[in-house]
């Protein structure tokens, strides 16, 4: 058994960990629970992830992949998250990603701001995640919940699965609750 390592990369694989992709529009209206609407947006150049584990990480050229283990925390400037593994699968040509597969108490957070630019954050939950860049959606499994705010949408069995996309639409096949606050001022227009 080996000795557990701390282990820091640095990735400038913008492309790969988090592919660009089309931006929400602005005026665009939404659902209360589009968490993770902004997940492969439009990215600055020089942006970098950051990935660490503090167990392994392998990485096999002939199969583009990479795999950590232990602790596993990606801090990206579109999002933050952690779980207990991550796997990422590149395309043929490294052009960019073709899937990321988190496992074992996944967090993912991601910091926004609305439409009046005040901040916001969305949290998602679960014990797996998969997120395909070609369709912008991230699948949520194992007890999943996504939180926006003061908003709320929580499983209330094991296996119902959760379907955000980038585009603010999201998707739930199974029994879950959701919770909708209404923030607005008292006798606003």
């Amino acid at each position: 058994m080996t000795k557990p390592t701390a282990l820091l990369l640095l990735l400038t694989l913008s492309a790969a960990i988090a592919q660009t992709g089309p931006s929400m529009d602005q005026g665009e209206k939404s659902s209360p629970l589009n968490a993770f609407a902004g997940l492969g947006k439009d990215r600055p150049a020089d942006a970098k992830t950051e990935i660490t584990a503090n167990q392994e990480a392998t990485f096999d050229n002939a199969a583009n992949v990479a795999e950590f283990v232990g602790r596993v925390v990606v801090r990206d400037p579109q999002f933050t998250l952690s779980c207990d593994r991550l796997k990422v699968t590149l395309s043929k040509a490294r052009k960019g990603m073709e899937v990321a597969e988190a496992t074992g108490h996944v967090v993912i957070v991601q910091e926004n701001t609305d439409k009046n630019g005040k901040p916001n954050q969305s949290i998602g939950r679960a014990e797996s995640a998969t997120y395909v860049p070609a369709s912008g959606e991230v699948t949520l499994k194992g007890w999943p919940s996504v939180q926006q705010g003061m908003n709320n949408q929580v499983a209330t069995e094991q296996s119902t699965v959760m379907t955000l996309n980038r585009n603010g639409k999201s998707h739930t096949n199974g029994p879950s609750k959701t919770q909708i606050v209404d923030t607005s001022e008292a006798g606003a227009q």
